[in-house]
């Protein structure tokens, strides 16, 4: 999102979580002091839960804006700021920071929201307008506003709406 940030946006309902590495495979990595593979978060109907690989720590609802249990340094929220879909974010604690140009995670379900008030997924205080973007059929569709008809968002392609300016790139 010019002007905004680069946002990591996954889909499905389980992804993998640790930290930078050259052997790390994780979905969501983190320069910090995790270890490569420090477990997953799972989403079931609208909740999430943190598995970790330690076997004996048993799965953990995670609550809105709870730092998630993993030992090391970083401080990882998840949030989930519209009561109108399941999507979720997730944001580190300065100073860490997320691997690659990734300022945030968004945990899709099917739809995230874009613009300036809380209620967003990706918040964009500089705009007074306002985005949706779902996936469907293996594409990612965004509309301006909340009416209107969905246009297809291409990776490499860059998409403005309004004041909205957005590339969707291959991570």
């Amino acid at each position: 999102m010019d002007g905004c940030g680069g946002f990591l946006l996954l889909s499905g309902n389980r992804w993998s979580v640790g930290g930078v590495g050259p052997e790390s495979s994780a979905d969501i990595c983190v320069r910090a002091d995790w270890p490569r593979m420090a477990g997953t978060i799972e989403q079931d109907g609208e909740d999430y839960f943190w598995n970790s690989v330690r076997s004996t720590d048993p799965r953990q609802l995670i609550r809105r804006d709870q730092v998630l249990p993993i030992a090391g340094s970083a401080k990882m929220t998840l949030g989930q700021p519209s009561p109108l879909c399941d999507s979720a974010v997730l944001m580190l604690k300065a100073p860490h920071r997320f691997d690659q140009h990734v300022d945030g995670v968004v945990l899709v379900n099917d739809t995230l929201l874009v613009g300036p008030s809380s209620d967003c997924h990706i918040r964009f205080p500089e705009s007074t307008d306002r985005a949706v973007i779902t996936r469907r059929n293996d594409k990612w569709l965004v509309k301006a506003g909340l009416s209107g008809d969905f246009e297809e968002l291409c990776f490499g392609q860059r998409k403005t709406l309004q004041s909205l300016a957005m590339t969707l790139e291959e991570a």
